[in-house]
C-alpha cells in the first residue's frame, strides 16, 4: 500500500508541474502616443491633435507552461490629450482616462545570464478611453518583448518594451474637417515585479 501511496506521489508531482505555474505582478509605465489626427491643410490650427504621454499602472496574471505562457493584463492611466507639432507640445492632463485589458501569448525565446529569460508577447488589447463625458473603446494589436531575471524567493523582476496600433480614438465630427484621422500609435516601457504562486 506504501509502494502505492509513494508511486502516486511521484506520479503527480511531474504532472502538476506540467500543468504549468500561476504568476501575479504588478507594472509601471512610461508611454509615448502618436498618430490619431493631424491637419492636412497647413493651417493656422495645431497640426497633431492625439492622447498625451501618461504613466500607467497595472496588474497581471499570467500562466506559464513550459516555454508558453498566458497573459492577462488589466492597466490604468490618465493620458489627457496633447495638441502641437515638433517639440512645442501642449497637454491637458485633466481631460481622458484610460483603461486598458489585454489579453496575450507570451513564449520564451532565449535567456541572458544563467538565470535570466527573454519574452516575447503577442495579442489583443481593448482600449476603454473616458473623454469628458464619453467612453469610447478601442481594439489594439499588442506586441512586446521582456526580459526577466530572479529577485529573491519567488519574486522575480521583469522589463518590457511594447507598441500598440489602433485605430484613431477620435471620430468623425470630433475636430474640423482639415483633420484628417490616423491610426494611434503607442510605445512604452514597463517595469514590473512579480510573483510566483
Amino acid at each position: 500500500m506504501r509502494v502505492l501511496a509513494v508511486s502516486l506521489v511521484l506520479g503527480v508531482l511531474p504532472l502538476a508541474h506540467a500543468f504549468g505555474q500561476w504568476r501575479v505582478g504588478v507594472e509601471v509605465a512610461t508611454t509615448r502616443y502618436q498618430g490619431s489626427a493631424r491637419d492636412t491643410s497647413n493651417g493656422s490650427g495645431p497640426p497633431i491633435f492625439r492622447p498625451g504621454n501618461p504613466t500607467t499602472i497595472g496588474v497581471r496574471v499570467e500562466r506559464v507552461v513550459g516555454r508558453l505562457g498566458a497573459v492577462v493584463r488589466a492597466s490604468y492611466g490618465k493620458p489627457g490629450l496633447a495638441v502641437g507639432s515638433g517639440d512645442l507640445i501642449v497637454w491637458d492632463r485633466s481631460s481622458g482616462e484610460l483603461i486598458e485589458a489585454a489579453t496575450l501569448v507570451a513564449f520564451r525565446v532565449g535567456g541572458i545570464g544563467p538565470s535570466g529569460e527573454v519574452r516575447a508577447e503577442l495579442g489583443p488589447a481593448l482600449h476603454l478611453w473616458k473623454f469628458g463625458d464619453d467612453m469610447r473603446s478601442r481594439v489594439s494589436a499588442l506586441g512586446a518583448v521582456a526580459y526577466e531575471w530572479p529577485v529573491a524567493g519567488r519574486f522575480s523582476g521583469a522589463i518590457r518594451m511594447e507598441a500598440t496600433i489602433s485605430g484613431s480614438w477620435f471620430e468623425e465630427g470630433d475636430l474640423p474637417p482639415e483633420y484628417e484621422l490616423r491610426p494611434t500609435w503607442r510605445y512604452g516601457v514597463t517595469l514590473g515585479l512579480r510573483y510566483r504562486l
